[in-house]
């Protein structure tokens, strides 16, 4: 390259950075994001860590479980309905979103990156299981938005 040249900038690296900037920007917004849930997944998990957390012989929640559950919230679509966040006695982190006693969705996330899946809609149920792999897959993202 002689001194007149300018060097060479890829635009698309540079407009996809500013994209994921803004994307984790409007994540961590109390509006859109999920920051206060975030900070809940937090807490479920620094009080579950230990063995026996429940006092009744609770198996500890994962670092792991913990990660994958994160990764799973950071996942969601902006503006996405909220989960509450719980433990579960087996050590898992589960999130739900309820709208009532016969209208709710559950999901579990277990240490090594399953999903296991419940809704109830009036009579109807919807259950199982399935990887996670970085991104929420598209039938819960339905069960949910059906709520």
């Amino acid at each position: 390259m002689n001194s007149t040249q300018q060097p060479r900038v890829d635009y698309a690296l540079v407009i996809d950075s500013c994209i994921r900037f803004r994307q984790n920007q409007l994540r961590t917004s109390s509006t859109l994001g999920h920051h206060e849930v975030l900070d809940e997944l937090w807490k479920v998990w620094d009080g579950c860590k230990q063995p026996n957390w429940d006092g009744f012989g609770a198996v500890p929640v994962t670092e792991s479980s913990f990660v994958l559950a994160y990764e799973l919230i950071c996942s969601l679509p902006l503006a996405f309905p909220r989960p509450s966040i719980g433990a579960e006695p087996d050590g898992h982190l589960t999130m739900e979103w309820y709208k009532s006693p016969q209208r709710v969705v559950s999901v579990s996330v277990d240490p090594t990156g399953l999903l296991h899946y419940a809704g109830l809609f009036g009579s109807n149920k919807h259950y199982g299981s399935m990887p996670f792999f970085g991104t929420v897959p598209a039938y819960l993202i339905k069960l949910i938005r059906d709520l």
